[in-house]
C-alpha cells in the first residue's frame, strides 16, 4: 500500500492532535489493530478520556471521546512531509 506512512509521521499526527485538544501529556494505555475481512484497516490508540483511530484508507487520525463522538480529525503526513496520496 503506497499511502501507509512510517510510524514517526503517524505518531506526530497523534501527538499534534492530542496537543490541540489540550491533552499533550497523555500516555497510550493500549493499541489495537482494526481488521475487516482479514485486512488491516486501521489502528486504535487508547488514552484516558480519548481514543485516536487511524483510518488507513483515508490516512487520517480521528480523535473520539469515550462515547465515540469525533472531536477532531488530523491528516497524517507522509515520511517526506507531504500528505500521502
Amino acid at each position: 500500500m503506497d499511502s501507509v506512512p512510517k510510524p514517526a509521521p503517524l505518531h506526530k499526527a497523534i501527538a499534534a492532535g492530542l496537543s490541540e485538544l489540550g491533552m499533550p501529556d497523555l500516555a497510550c494505555r493500549s493499541t489495537t489493530y482494526l481488521v475487516r475481512d482479514g485486512d488491516c484497516v486501521g489502528q486504535r490508540f487508547l488514552f484516558d478520556e480519548v481514543q485516536a483511530v487511524w483510518l488507513i484508507a483515508q490516512n487520517v487520525v480521528q480523535f473520539q471521546d469515550d462515547e465515540g463522538r469525533i472531536l477532531k480529525s488530523v491528516q497524517v503526513e507522509s515520511a517526506s512531509g507531504k500528505r500521502a496520496a
